[in-house]
């Protein structure tokens, strides 16, 4: 009998030991989030990564260690996802228009005017469009943290003044390459050529292209004001950028370390797009004062009507009129 309470007692020890070992491995395990992104170090959202990276360091006790890329040091945004797809431990912040290359009609959140500013931007994470739309990224390997980094009210700037949809006829301007940006520039009468954005600077001091549609932050950060001579405030769209990572990477995180990432990617998103708003109007203004640009009047309404074939074109005229529905436009 002895015996066999000393038999009993030596499998709890070796169980309790097991246990405790198998605990302290989970505890001191370390993971690793590389960050890329297109914006440069002075670039509002990448700040916003910073504090990304500091709190979920600091709330993690350095077991999630994040590494931040500019420039697209880490690959173009296309690559990362590729990567993020198959569950490297990456991530990227991405628009609507690139996702929409994997689930189309999640394109229709970058959709020319279909929205007025960030705070109607924000509405559309409210409509049942976005809510069905974004858990099934989950299915393609994907996981969004959060959608709410805002890069801003993308405008035209050019070589050539452009005031109407009619003067940017013949005009070559760069795209993205997702549909919804593509189709939304050629309904507003340019010429579109796809590049990546590290290239648009050469491409516009080569004269390949004759302008590019951008947020003013950006085209400040990329000194776009270099190579360019006039900007038209058309804020054809609303600029909602997302952090994007892998979803088995995430799903290979505690639980208590899910929610870290998830909450600080909202507050990173919700700090850096209220730098962005602040200071929307002061970028442009440092882009006139160091290229001499002229700021041109447009006729928006007529820039509006022109764009909005492009929802029919890309096939997204019924996802429109039902976040219209909901909106109560």
């Amino acid at each position: 009998m002895k015996k066999r309470i000393a038999f009993v007692f030596l499998l709890a020890v070796i169980g309790m030991l097991a246990f405790a070992n198998g605990s302290a491995e989970k505890t001191e395990k370390n993971y690793t989030l590389k960050i890329g992104t297109v914006l440069t170090e002075n670039d509002p959202l990448f700040k916003g990564l910073e504090g990304f990276k500091a709190k979920v360091e600091e709330r993690t006790s350095g077991k999630v260690k994040v590494e931040l890329y500019s420039g697209s040091q880490l690959g173009a945004d296309e690559d990362i996802l590729e990567q993020a797809k198959v569950g490297a431990g990456v991530g990227v912040i991405t628009d609507p228009g690139r996702m929409s290359n994997y689930i189309k009609d999640f394109g229709i959140l970058g959709g020319p005017y279909i929205a007025t500013d960030y705070q109607d931007a924000l509405r559309l994470m409210d409509t049942s469009v976005y809510k069905e739309l974004v858990g099934e990224f989950e299915n393609y390997g994907f996981k969004i943290l959060s959608f709410n980094f805002f890069q801003g009210s993308r405008n035209l700037y050019t070589k050539n003044p452009v005031t109407t949809p009619e003067d940017l006829k013949g005009q070559r301007i760069r795209s993205s390459g997702s549909a919804i940006v593509t189709k939304s520039l050629e309904a507003m009468g340019a010429n579109t050529t796809v590049m990546p954005w590290s290239e648009a600077y050469q491409a516009l001091q080569q004269k390949v292209i004759e302008g590019v549609e951008v947020h003013n932050s950006a085209a400040y950060g990329a000194s776009i004001y270099e190579v360019t001579k006039y900007v038209a405030e058309t804020g054809h769209f609303q600029l909602l950028t997302g952090l994007v990572i892998s979803n088995e990477w995430f799903k290979k995180l505690p639980e208590d370390y899910q929610k870290i990432l998830v909450e600080e990617s909202y507050n990173a998103g919700k700090a850096a797009s209220a730098v962005v708003v602040a200071n929307d109007a002061e970028y442009l203004k440092k882009s006139v004062a160091a290229g001499g640009l002229t700021v041109t009047t447009v006729d928006k309404p007529a820039f509006i009507a022109a764009a909005e074939k492009a929802y029919d074109e890309v096939g997204y005229r019924a996802l429109k009129d039902k976040i219209d529905m909901e909106l109560g436009r």
